[in-house]
């Protein structure tokens, strides 16, 4: 990795003065320019996601402390994985850079949840984090046969890592809810669940910001063509029809007009005007 995308790294969420739409643009744009010749890592991406919500400190609690261990050995393993050719192909869309690009998003509607309630939460924004490694851990590239089979998956090979780092029970049951109800099946549910309701740390809520982690990079022009087709190359290795339409013009249009977005933070992201934007072209 050259030098200067080294500095960009370490600064890719941290230029708070910025608006939060300039925010999100600039952290998803260096994670991108580094896919994946110059690739920063995600044991360093997560770093920079806890520095950015002021998870660094060392009077944490240790509830705090474990989730951030997990969530650390989890960004190992998956870099590991990588490497490891022989025993598992990286898919072409779910693979690190997409979990690099859902740390991020759930990194700024954190951070933005957080300024707006004037409350800091760090075992939720912890919380949140491990959500966003682990979603699609060891992500084989297939699609789900039924509800919540990948996300299943995600959760049992995790699950060793958090009894590792001694989360609570509580938190693990938390954490898999939300993993499991990250099925794009489920999303319109989970919305509707929170409708009606103001942001407040809870399972349902921190469901609902996976979810919209889980595509707003997607969402957003500038890097949403090129994860599309991403998508395509992986569906057609497996030969999932939709592959063949994911990426053209109406499978874009078809695409944006599915999404939903509910948290105050996408708000202030301004997701729903570049969405409307794309669709008036």
């Amino acid at each position: 990795m050259s030098g200067d995308l080294k500095a960009d790294m370490n600064l890719f969420l941290n230029p708070k003065e910025a608006s939060w739409p300039n925010a999100f643009d600039h952290a998803i744009g260096v994670l991108h320019a580094s896919w994946p010749v110059q690739w920063c890592g995600l044991p360093q991406v997560l770093e920079a996601c806890i520095d950015h919500l002021d998870l660094q400190h060392h009077a944490l609690t240790p509830d705090v402390q474990n989730l951030l261990a997990a969530s650390r050995e989890i960004a190992d393993q998956l870099e590991q994985l990588s490497l490891n050719t022989s025993a598992y192909t990286e898919p072409r869309y779910h693979n690190r850079l997409h979990t690099a690009d859902v740390l991020a998003s759930m990194t700024l509607l954190v951070a933005i949840e957080t300024q707006l309630q004037s409350d800091r939460t760090p075992d939720w924004c912890a919380a949140a984090l491990l959500a966003a490694v682990a979603h699609d851990f060891a992500h084989p590239g297939r699609v789900n046969s039924k509800p919540s089979e990948l996300e299943q998956s995600s959760m049992l090979g995790v699950l060793p890592i958090l009894k590792k780092h001694h989360v609570k029970s509580e938190w693990i049951e938390c954490i898999e809810y939300v993993v499991l109800r990250s099925d794009f099946a489920l999303v319109a549910e989970n919305h509707r669940l929170v409708e009606g309701q103001s942001f407040a740390w809870h399972q349902d809520w921190l469901a609902v910001l996976l979810n919209e982690a889980d595509i707003l990079g997607s969402s957003v022009s500038a890097f949403g063509e090129s994860l599309g087709h991403a998508l395509s190359d992986e569906w057609r290795m497996i030969n999932f029809p939709p592959f063949s339409t994911v990426a053209t013009p109406d499978g874009r249009r078809k695409f944006l007009q599915s999404l939903k977005f509910s948290s105050n933070a996408s708000r202030i992201l301004g997701v729903q005007e570049r969405i409307t934007g794309q669709l008036m072209r």
